[in-house]
């Protein structure tokens, strides 16, 4: 019996970027590997830029990569993501970070020592935005959902809300793809302490060197996890 040919999927990259931030984007280009559109803040707005960001697709490939300005990347970013795509449904979300807060730590340990061959988590949301990839075939639905949520200014929080509402499940990989610099948060009263992968894969590791067939577990986000306006979302998404 012949060998089953596995998918080929391609992929897409915008950078998400800031003015304040800008000394970050020729490291983050280099490090890509790949050419990538970056797309400035141009009005001090998360979603406004999110969004822009989602549609600077390239409708011919399969998938679409964001990367947030303050992120760490490991080598091989996107010839790793679009390796490991093949191990997720085609309708899923992948979110490249799982968080090391304070919340998330006592569910990460448990999983690292119960589940030593764990290769992804699995939510029905999204937590994170320094990492996202979405089929290029959903980003116009989940940009459209998201502009429903002008009370909303988590660019995250209104595309988890459009999973939610569209029945998209998220995907983490087990080790993270990206990590947080150690550098404040430009959202305005929140510090950078926690702001990193609980276990990232490194900086000087390669994305290609993991194997990612393996189990996945569905998580729950924990109450403390679930703030005022990620809480809004959560509700909108999953209204009729």
């Amino acid at each position: 019996m012949a060998n089953k040919r596995r998918p080929r999927f391609s992929l897409s990259v915008a950078i998400m970027a800031h003015p304040k931030r800008e000394l970050y984007i020729p490291d983050l280009q280099g490090k890509l590997g790949r050419p990538s559109r970056v797309v400035w803040d141009r009005i001090n707005d998360r979603w406004d830029t999110g969004r822009r960001s989602l549609l600077a697709y390239d409708a011919t490939k399969s998938h679409h990569m964001v990367i947030q300005d303050d992120a760490v990347l490991c080598r091989d970013l996107p010839a790793g993501v679009e390796s490991a795509l093949a191990e997720v449904p085609a309708d899923s979300i992948m979110g490249l970070y799982l968080g090391r807060t304070r919340a998330w730590r006592p569910i990460w340990m448990r999983l690292q020592r119960v589940q030593p061959g764990l290769r992804w988590v699995r939510m029905a949301e999204l937590m994170w935005g320094v990492g996202v990839v979405v089929p290029t075939r959903w980003i116009d639905d989940i940009v459209e959902i998201g502009d429903e949520f002008e009370d909303i200014p988590n660019y995250d929080s209104r595309i988890s809300a459009a999973c939610m509402r569209l029945g998209l499940p998220v995907y983490y990989p087990w080790p993270s793809l990206v990590s947080h610099r150690a550098s404040p948060s430009l959202v305005e009263g929140r510090g950078w302490r926690g702001r990193y992968a609980y276990r990232f894969i490194g900086e000087h590791a390669s994305a290609l060197t993991i194997r990612w067939r393996g189990p996945a577990v569905s998580v729950q986000p924990p109450a403390a996890a679930i703030g005022r306006s990620r809480g809004r979302a959560r509700r909108a998404g999953t209204r009729g």
